[in-house]
C-alpha cells in the first residue's frame, strides 16, 4: 500500500531560506560539519548547499541558525491523542512514587473538577512502596463521592469510584469486575467508554490541540492516531482529521481498530482512516496481566491473560482489509497472543497469496514478546512492527515490572528491536502516548541504550526508526528525508558543543528551537531570528 503524500491545506506557499544550519546526516552525528544552507519553497525542500547569498534576494524570509542541528520531523507512530491531552490539561499520575502521593494529587484534582467527572491516567503499583493499586474507598474519600475514572500506565486496567460503578449496572457480572474498583477486561471497557462518553466535542478539541502543540515542541511532524469504539469513538477521529487538516501542527494519519466483520472496513473509509489497524485488541497488557501469555503470570499463578481475538478472527479481518485496499494491523503484546496473530496472517496468505499480504503492508503494535518464529514471519509477509523503545526503559530493569511479571528468563526476551531491524523487518517508533512521554530523544536513547545489550539499535537506526519508518509504515514513501524535492518537515536542534560529539543523549537530548511543517512553522521557541 503506497501513498502519495498530500500537502495540508495549510501549507505555506513562500520561500524560506535557512543558513548556518549543520544538516543530518549519519557521519554528522560524531563530527562537526561545516554550515550548511537549505531552502525550502512552496513546502518542498529544494536546494541544499553551501553559498546561500544567490537564493537571499529569492527568499522571502531568512533565518541563520547559527549551528543548529536540522534534522527530519520525527513521526510518532502510536499516539492516542485524546487522552493525551486530557492528562496534559488535567491528572497525570505518572512521575508519582507513591500511592500516598497519587492520592494527594487526586484530591486536589478533584477540588478543581468541583464536582464534574474526574479522568487521570499513569499510576504505576509496580514502582511504589506500597506495591498496590489504590482502592475504590480510597478514590471515593479522594474526590468526595465523585465519578472518577484513574488508568493504569498501560490502559488496560484502572480504578472507579464507587459512583462511576453505579451507572454500569451489571458490570458486576462483567469479567474483569473487582469489588475493590480495579477493573480490568470487558469491565475496563465499559468504564472506559463510560468516561469517555463525559468528555464534549469542545474538550476534545482542547485536548487535539494541546496534544499537537505539545508533539510541536518536541520536533513530531506527524502522528499515528490510534482510534477505535473501545479507545475513544468515531466522531473523536473524525473531529481530530478535519482540525489536522486546517490547523497547523503534526499531520495525522487515522487508524480505526474495528474488525471488518464488524462494519470495521465501512467506518475505516467514511472516517479518511489509512487502516483496520492499530489498537485492535488481540490480548491487554502486562502490567494489568491481561496480555495472552503460554505459560501463566510469574507473580500471578492464576492467569495467564486475555485473549480477545481469534486467529479466524484475524485472517478473516486481514483478507477483507487486503481485498480493499487498507492497512490491518493489531495490538499484541503477549507470546500466545502473537502466536495467535501470527497463525491468522499465514492462513490469510495461505487463501490469497504472500505478495498480496505483503502489498498490504499491514502491521502490529507493541509486539513485545517476539520469538524468533514471529520475527520470520513478520518478515516474510511484509509486516511492519510498531514498537515503543520506552517500555524497555521504564519496565526492562532488573526487578522492574517485566521481571516481576514474567520472571529473569522471559523477561531478557522483551522488545528485540535490533533483532527485528536485522530481519528485515520494517520497525516505526511510536510513543504510545499517554502511556509513555510524546519525547522522541527519549525514545532514540531507549533504543540506543536496551538493557539488553544485544538489542540496541544505534543512534542513526533509532532516529530513521523514529523519522522516514514512521512515514513508511503509514504507506508514504520518499518523504522523512532531508534531499532536494522533499516536503520540508524538519525540526531544528539547539547544540551546546561542535567541537565533540555533536549530539549528546546523556541529559535526554538536545532542546528545540523551531519544528517545521510542509513549510509552514509550526513551533518556535522564539530564539531565532528572521531576517
Amino acid at each position: 500500500m503506497n501513498r502519495v503524500f498530500q500537502p495540508p491545506t495549510w501549507q505555506v506557499n513562500r520561500r524560506l531560506l535557512i543558513t548556518g544550519a549543520v544538516i543530518y546526516t549519519p557521519q554528522y552525528l560524531f563530527t562537526a560539519a561545516a554550515p550548511t544552507s537549505l531552502l525550502i519553497t512552496d513546502g518542498i525542500i529544494t536546494w541544499i548547499g553551501k553559498d546561500a547569498s544567490k537564493h537571499h534576494d529569492f527568499a522571502d524570509a531568512i533565518v541563520d541558525v547559527k549551528g543548529a542541528l536540522v534534522l527530519p520531523g520525527f513521526v510518532d507512530a502510536h499516539v492516542h491523542t485524546t487522552n493525551t491531552g486530557i492528562i496534559l490539561m488535567g491528572l497525570d499520575l505518572s512521575a508519582t512514587t507513591s500511592l500516598a502521593e497519587a492520592l494527594t494529587l487526586i484530591s486536589e484534582a478533584a477540588k478543581t473538577a468541583r464536582g464534574g467527572v474526574l479522568i487521570g491516567h499513569g499510576w504505576d503499583e509496580t514502582r511504589w512502596p506500597e506495591g498496590r493499586a489504590p482502592t475504590r474507598t480510597e478514590v471515593d474519600r479522594a474526590t468526595w463521592g465523585s465519578v472518577a475514572y484513574l488508568s493504569r500506565i498501560d490502559v488496560h486496567s484502572a480504578v472507579v469510584s464507587s459512583a462511576l460503578l453505579a451507572s454500569l449496572p451489571g458490570i458486576e457480572q462483567v469479567a474483569g469486575f473487582r469489588n475493590d474498583g480495579l477493573v480490568s477486561r470487558g469491565a475496563h471497557h465499559l468504564a472506559r467508554e463510560k468516561a469517555l462518553d463525559s468528555i464534549g466535542s469542545g474538550q476534545r478539541a482542547s485536548a487535539h490541540r494541546a496534544t499537537r502543540a505539545h508533539a510541536s515542541a518536541h520536533g513530531i511532524v506527524s502522528m499515528h492516531e490510534m482510534a477505535g469504539p473501545t479507545i475513544s469513538s468515531a466522531d473523536d477521529l473524525r473531529e481530530l482529521l478535519e482540525l489536522a487538516a486546517h490547523e497547523p501542527g503534526p499531520l495525522v494519519s487515522g487508524y480505526w481498530g474495528e474488525l471488518a466483520s464488524h462494519g470495521g472496513i465501512e467506518r475505516a473509509k467514511e472516517l479518511g482512516a489509512i487502516g483496520v489497524a492499530g489498537d485492535l485488541f488481540i490480548d491487554g497488557a502486562l502490567g494489568s496481566r491481561t496480555a495472552c501469555l503460554r505459560t501463566h503470570y510469574e507473580d500471578e499463578p492464576t492467569t495467564d491473560g486475555a485473549q480477545y481475538l481469534s486467529a479466524e478472527d484475524i485472517e478473516d479481518h486481514v483478507l477483507r482489509a487486503t481485498e480493499t485496499g487498507l492497512q490491518a494491523g493489531f495490538h499484541v503484546i503477549g507470546d500466545k497472543a502473537t502466536d495467535i496473530v501470527v497463525n491468522g496472517f499465514r492462513a490469510a496468505a495461505s487463501r490469497c497469496g504472500s505478495e498480496a499480504i505483503r502489498a498490504g503492508a499491514h502491521r502490529l503494535e507493541h509486539a513485545e514478546m517476539l520469538d524468533d518464529d514471529h520475527i520470520a514471519a513478520m518478515s516474510e509477509l511484509g509486516i511492519t512492527a510498531s514498537m515503543q523503545s520506552m517500555f524497555d526503559a521504564l519496565w526492562g530493569s532488573p526487578g522492574g515490572m517485566y521481571q516481576q511479571r514474567l520472571g529473569s528468563i522471559r523477561a531478557a526476551k522483551m522488545n528485540r528491536l535490533a533483532d527485528v531491524s536485522a530481519a528485515g523487518v520494517l520497525l516505526a517508533l511510536g510513543s504510545d502516548s499517554p502511556v509513555t512521554v510524546m519525547d522522541p530523544w527519549l525514545a532514540v536513547r531507549a533504543a540506543a541504550q536496551h538493557h539488553q545489550p544485544h538489542q540496541r539499535l544505534s543512534i542513526d537506526a533509532a532516529i530513521n526508526a523514529h523519522t522516514v519508518s514512521g512515514w513508511v509504515a503509514a504507506g508514504t514513501l520518499g518523504v522523512g528525508q532531508l534531499i532536494v524535492g522533499a516536503p520540508a518537515h524538519l525540526a531544528i536542534w539547539e547544540l551546546s558543543d561542535l567541537t565533540g560529539p555533536i549530539l549528546d543523549l546523556s541529559a535526554g537530548g538536545p532542546n528545540c528551537l523551531r519544528t517545521i511543517v510542509s513549510g509552514a512553522t509550526v513551533f518556535d521557541n522564539g530564539s531565532l531570528a528572521v531576517q
